[in-house]
């Protein structure tokens, strides 16, 4: 299924999340003006400055109630986010209010539309050069993993994409988002970025079969887009050079 497909399914999945006239929300970060317009604008209405002003700058209470509103503006949220409206101050942190490490919170269906959405709008991702806004490709990585989806699926994608807009994204990561320390060992250059998710990104790239797949795609680039620039040309070659130092 597509994202908007998604989306669709979202807004008939979390429909009994209702909610009244106050949120729980921290009084001190939303005035009672923004959380009153908040609430009283349709769901399908809410702006990317709204959601962050009257929801997202709120400080975390961490209760059943918080979540249980998170879930009414979730299919919001999903719908901004395969804008690329982000209602919050950083990408990163888009998805870390749904607390996923606690399963107890999310049926079998909710959980399943999330981990089918993520892997939807990655998947878009993969295939559009730059992104909007020039987002980096491992900022959405870091915003699922921190949002404690499975990152797996997501870097099977990546690995399994046959296009030159997945190698340039690549080329990116390898370029300019990730760091490689003494021993070669890779982790993200972001500063959100969290030990666990910089081991699953680490592991999936110390995989042979990921290497040996982007190093044919990288040298197919080269070799098959004759009229690249002097620019890509060398990022290219530069992103090859640091895979093959990683074997």
């Amino acid at each position: 299924m597509k994202p908007d497909d998604l989306i669709r399914a979202a807004y008939d999945l979390f429909a009994p999340y209702t909610i009244g006239r106050t949120l729980e929300v921290c009084k001190c970060c939303v005035s009672d003006a923004e959380e009153r317009e908040l609430v009283q604008t349709p769901l399908r209405a809410v702006s990317r400055d709204l959601l962050q002003r009257a929801y997202y700058e709120s400080a975390r209470g961490y209760s059943a109630q918080e979540l249980w509103e998170m879930k009414h503006f979730l299919p919001r949220v999903l719908e901004l986010v395969s804008g690329f409206e982000f209602p919050c101050h950083s990408t990163e942190i888009t998805f870390t209010r749904l607390d996923l490490h606690q399963p107890t919170g999310w049926t079998a269906p909710e959980r399943a539309l999330l981990d089918a959405f993520a892997l939807a709008f990655f998947e878009q991702c993969l295939g559009r050069y730059p992104l909007p806004g020039d987002e980096p490709l491992s900022n959405l990585l870091l915003m699922f993993g921190l949002g404690r989806f499975d990152l797996a699926p997501l870097l099977r994608a990546w690995a399994a994409a046959d296009s030159r807009a997945s190698t340039l994204h690549f080329t990116d990561f390898l370029l300019h988002e990730a760091i490689f320390a003494a021993n070669q060992r890779v982790r993200l250059r972001n500063a959100f970025s969290e030990p666990f998710v910089n081991e699953a990104v680490a592991a999936w790239l110390h995989d042979e079969t990921v290497q040996d797949g982007f190093a044919q795609r990288l040298e197919s680039c080269l070799l098959s887009n004759p009229a690249l620039d002097e620019a890509t040309v060398r990022d290219l070659s530069g992103a090859h050079d640091l895979l093959r130092a990683l074997t």
